[in-house]
């Protein structure tokens, strides 16, 4: 089961403190995303929401878990760690990166054939703030 919390404090443009700690099932490297709720989005089909879609602002790991905090850090990007090289750009263009990579730079697949009136965008994503909603990813 995924655990939810907040981001209680910013320390600098890598760390933050979100407000689970081991008290509630947090571990040394859990991973989690910061993210946020955007639209409503309906079945095509039935028109019947499908819920809010969520926009992934960042990744983070649990560096320091305390009984009711954790200090997490940003996640490395995957060339970044191969490669040797610490990351040098602030975390919130990496989370725009990693919500919206066709955009912002980041990894993206083939170009996707299509109907050009069917495209909503993507929303602009605000920085990572006291208060946005976290939750654990992954094992």
């Amino acid at each position: 089961m995924a655990i939810e919390g907040k981001v209680a404090r910013i320390l600098d443009e890598y760390s933050v403190i979100i407000n689970r700690g081991s008290a509630d099932g947090v571990a040394d490297g859990m991973r989690f995303v910061v993210f946020t709720e955007v639209d409503e989005v309906a079945d095509p089909d039935t028109g019947d929401s499908l819920g809010k879609w969520e926009l992934i602002k960042g990744r983070l790991s649990a560096a320091h878990v305390q009984e009711r905090m954790t200090v997490c850090s940003a996640e490395a990007k995957a060339e970044e760690v191969a490669q040797g090289d610490p990351s040098t750009h602030t975390l919130s263009a990496e989370m725009i990166k990693v919500s919206m990579p066709a955009k912002a730079g980041g990894p993206a697949g083939e170009k996707l054939n299509v109907k050009k009136s069917d495209l909503s965008g993507v929303p602009a994503t605000k920085p990572i703030a006291v208060g946005d909603r976290v939750r654990s990813v992954g094992e």
